[in-house]
């Protein structure tokens, strides 16, 4: 099997962190999907030719805010203990892909989900899309040591009309006969680099259980509408 490419360590941490809270190691509830379950591939949307990295309509590039809402949702205020968790993944892929900047990082509630709509990425320059091809790889599976069976796989899908590359990491996490899929969605253009992915919250009155590609892209997308701008706009 081929080496799977270092820019994905990080990510499978990330999601790795999400799933194990979705299980039950953060006070949420357990899923309950068998690991038998066959998982939802990617993004029913046609994959968009990511290979025009649009540079927005001001002519400078795209640059990244934090606003009060994104995709129909408002901003929430998550742990110290939480948010370092996710600054620390989304600075290591940044290295990983070469990528420096000035950070951008943004949570929002989604109560239909019991979860929160996470967003994080960098301002800068200079930044080559073809970089987050270095993500694609054959789905590839791990165990953790702790009788935990991690899969990860990686899907290209559509970047909406700010163009760019964009894909999704799928990380399937099993534990005996449960099993939780979760996925990271990430947008790379020469000024902006985005991701966006769920965590689970313990004290919802419904429980995140399943994020894959197919849910999280079409977000991720919405996301992008609200939090990146054209530069000097």
């Amino acid at each position: 099997m081929p080496k799977q490419p270092a820019a994905s360590a990080a990510l499978l941490v990330l999601s790795a962190v999400l799933c194990a809270t979705a299980t039950g190691c953060g006070g949420g509830r357990a899923a309950t999907e068998p690991a038998a379950t066959t998982r939802a591939k990617g993004d029913s949307s046609a994959v968009a030719d990511n290979s025009a990295a649009s540079s927005g309509s001001s002519g400078n590039g795209w640059t990244l805010t934090a606003p009060a809402s994104a995709a129909g949702l408002a901003r929430f205020q998550p742990s110290a203990a939480k948010l370092a968790k996710l600054t620390q993944a989304l600075d290591q892929t940044a290295a990983e892909l070469g990528i420096t900047g000035s950070a951008v990082e943004a949570v929002y509630d989604d109560p239909s989900q019991g979860g929160y709509l996470v967003f994080a990425g960098f301002n800068g320059s200079g930044y080559d899309p073809s970089a987050l091809q270095r993500m694609a790889q054959v789905p590839a599976t791990r165990e953790d040591g702790t009788d935990d069976r991690i899969t990860q796989d990686w899907q290209p899908t559509a970047t909406g009309d700010h163009g760019g590359q964009a894909g999704c990491q799928e990380t399937m996490v099993q534990s005996g006969g449960l099993a939780v899929l979760s996925s990271s969605c990430l947008w790379l253009t020469p000024t902006t680099f985005g991701l966006v992915t769920y965590y689970p919250n313990p004290s919802s009155d419904h429980f995140l259980t399943n994020t894959p590609a197919g849910v999280v892209a079409p977000l991720m997308r919405k996301v992008r509408d609200a939090v990146e701008q054209p530069a000097g706009s």
